[in-house]
């Protein structure tokens, strides 16, 4: 691997740090990432959806599709294993290279290892180290190890981001619906409605399950890889193996005559030693304290160093890994020095300057705590009255709408009147009542003084005759435009909606 030319900064990272550097990689290459996934999983959508409705099984497309994610995760990867190397391949490149790599670990992940949660992690382990069946297992005991919990967690997260963006899609939707169009409840939504279209609704469904899953499964990919780079620096100490190589490249770039220099340097003690040393003398590794030391040692101190040695190896701190997390400053701010406290010139009159000042603090609390209880009752014993015969009552729409007194025998009339007077509000309010109970007499339902415009419209729908329903629509629309965005009609079309039902009971309308 041609580790000089990658172009990730390669070191130790924690597990949420990896993640966070396949998010980076992921947004560096995202036009390569996404035209490849394209070009290759639209088609495969439009087919799989093309044969569910020709199989009469429209629900066919979205299974497929997901069952077929594994398949699709060779894309990503591809581009992302050559552009850490400074190189993003186009997306006619990328679906070239598929075939350079195995197939056998895609049909077995699409099969018996469907349903895999270490899939991220798996995929660049079988796919870029190539290794035949026991070396792969073996390394994968030991690339899994300490961060398979992450990989799991990584996949059932990307799940989770996935079905938020499915269903915030729907909800989306059925809040741009206008409520006179909404069914009565959802079950009666898919009892009526999603049956009469299924077809239609499963292909919007598998649509929309299909842009979801193209925005999360290539951060999914990502991320993965990023967990295997991080592994694989933890393991094989690459960012070492980067520091060694360019202080080779430097040392070669200084010329030969400082690497002459050193050469000499190294072996002019080893050339005094050897002319010091008998002929025939070979370099012995020492084996006991005598050799080490130079010098003898007798039992007493043999053992008490075996001893020191066997405590030793005993301790469990020795040997093994331990992690110490700790909070530092990005921008540590420069160490203050430290002040020598004054100290007072009469201690006993400072303490007892200290004790007053306390207790004064204290007494003041308790008096505002007191004053704080005193009002609290003071306001709860208030009454307010309220002069109801002096209050006026204001224009509201309730006032107008839902009144008790009865409606004018000549409503036509009345309303004429008021909108001849000037007072356009009152007489479309006025209008507005009448058709109410002259619908709800029509229909023969309750009078309900809670049931609002969108609730009268989808009223409007139930009735036989459509062109007393068309008269409702348009006086309640009327009344809509003047209520809440200040739109008034003209005269003539006032004048229309008075002649005839419902404003004349008995007239056609």
């Amino acid at each position: 691997m041609e580790l000089e030319r990658i172009s990730v900064v390669l070191r130790p990272r924690a597990p949420r740090e990896a993640l966070d550097l396949g998010a980076v990689m992921l947004r560096a290459n995202a036009r390569a990432v996404w035209s490849a996934w394209f070009a290759f999983t639209l088609p495969v959508f439009v087919t799989c959806n093309a044969l569910g409705v020709a199989l009469g099984l429209p629900w066919l497309g979205l299974v497929l599709m997901w069952w077929l994610k594994p398949l699709f995760d060779r894309l990503p990867l591809y581009v992302l294993s050559r552009a850490v190397f400074d190189r993003a391949p186009g997306w006619r490149e990328t679906l070239r290279g598929q075939g350079q790599w195995p197939w056998g670990n895609t049909w077995v992940a699409l099969s018996w290892l469907r349903i895999d949660s270490n899939r991220s992690l798996r995929l660049p382990l079988e796919l870029l180290e190539g290794l035949p069946g026991k070396q792969r297992s073996a390394r994968w005991s030991v690339l899994r190890r300490r961060i398979v919990a992450d990989a799991s967690l990584l996949t059932y997260g990307c799940l989770q981001f996935e079905l938020v963006l499915f269903l915030s899609v729907w909800l989306l939707a059925l809040l741009l619906i206008p409520r006179e169009w909404l069914p009565d409840s959802l079950p009666a939504f898919f009892r009526v409605d999603v049956h009469a279209a299924s077809t239609v609704w499963m292909l919007l469904t598998s649509a929309v399950a299909y842009l979801a899953m193209s925005a999360i499964e290539p951060l999914y990919v990502a991320c993965g890889f990023a967990l295997y780079l991080n592994r694989r620096t933890q393991l094989e100490a690459w960012d070492i193996d980067l520091a060694f190589r360019r202080l080779r490249e430097r040392l070669q770039a200084s010329g030969k005559t400082l690497a002459v220099l050193l050469a000499c340097a190294c072996c002019w003690p080893l050339a005094g030693h050897a002319t010091s040393s008998p002929q025939g003398s070979r370099v012995t590794t020492p084996t006991s304290l005598e050799q080490v030391f130079t010098q003898p040692v007798d039992g007493a101190d043999q053992q008490r160093f075996e001893a020191a040695a066997t405590e030793v190896y005993r301790d469990p701190r020795f040997g093994g890994e331990r992690k110490v997390r700790e909070w530092v400053l990005k921008h540590p701010s420069a160490p203050q020095p430290t002040a020598t406290p004054m100290q007072p010139l009469f201690p006993a009159f400072a303490g007892v300057v200290a004790t007053i000042l306390k207790l004064a603090l204290w007494l003041l609390v308790t008096v505002a705590i007191g004053a704080l209880l005193r009002f609290v009752w003071r306001w709860r014993g208030t009454r307010v009255h309220i002069d109801v015969g002096s209050t006026t009552p204001l224009p509201t729409l309730r006032t107008h709408v839902v009144a008790d007194v009865p409606l004018p025998a000549d409503l036509a009339g009345a309303i004429r009147t008021l909108w001849r007077a000037q007072h356009q509000r009152e007489a479309l309010a006025l209008l507005y009542r009448g058709c109410v109970e002259q619908t709800t007499r029509l229909l023969q339902l309750p009078m309900s003084i809670d049931a609002t415009e969108a609730d009268w419209l989808r009223q409007a729908t139930t009735m036989a005759d459509q062109a007393r329903a068309q008269r409702v629509v348009a006086i309640v629309r009327t009344w809509q435009f003047a209520a809440y965005a200040g739109r008034y009609p003209d005269d003539a079309v006032v004048e229309s909606l008075l002649v005839g039902w419902p404003v004349q009971a008995g007239a056609p309308a």
